[in-house]
């Protein structure tokens, strides 16, 4: 059996449950590989995968209404990565979820999430948290597109992941903090 000592510790830290139970939730989980550039979900699909992110960086992205690719959220190591609307109410995503780089994970489908929900308490403790988790997230960037300049949209992602900043491509930032790529340019010299 492979090692899972990665997700297990993530989960007792985001659940603060037993390793125990931990690791029982986590032996549900099957190993995957997703090579870069390689997409984990196409628009239209229904998400049926759940996804613990051991390594490697992933994007979601939309197609505007002129067709321009934008970057939604980032997901860097120790991440969950699904798209909730598609997962949850079993509907077609309007949305794309691709690797970035070469990335190590462990996955669970809709109806091995939903088995262990419910016979395992502990995995609803689980749930629940990144529930919150990512509500929090969305939140706090649909408050920062309002209310922070570009610079501090910049800022506040530089100092939060410098992953994305290694890895990604500018392009992706850039649309990401809601600039263009000379804006994006502009920032990165003022810093």
């Amino acid at each position: 059996m492979e090692n899972r000592e990665s997700l297990t510790n993530f989960i007792m830290k985001v659940a603060k449950i037993s390793k125990g139970d931990a690791q029982e939730i986590s032996n549900s989980f099957h190993p995957i590989e997703i090579n870069e550039k390689e997409f984990l979900l196409k628009q239209n699909q229904v998400n049926d995968q759940y996804l613990y992110l051991e390594s490697g960086l992933m994007r979601t992205f939309l197609y505007d209404l002129n067709g321009e690719e934008v970057t939604i959220d980032f997901f860097t190591d120790n991440s969950i990565v699904f798209e909730i609307t598609s997962f949850f109410n079993r509907v077609r995503s309007e949305a794309n979820i691709q690797a970035i780089t070469n990335c190590k994970g462990y996955k669970i489908s809709y109806d091995e999430l939903n088995t262990l929900f419910h016979n395992k308490p502990a995995f609803r403790d689980f749930g629940r948290a990144i529930l919150v988790k990512k509500f929090i997230a969305s939140q706090q960037r649909n408050y920062g597109m309002i209310k922070q300049t570009a610079l501090e949209r910049y800022q506040n992602l530089l100092n939060s992941n410098t992953q994305i900043f290694k890895y990604s491509p500018l392009k992706y930032i850039a649309s990401y903090l809601g600039v263009t790529d000379r804006t994006l340019s502009r920032l990165r010299k003022n810093i």
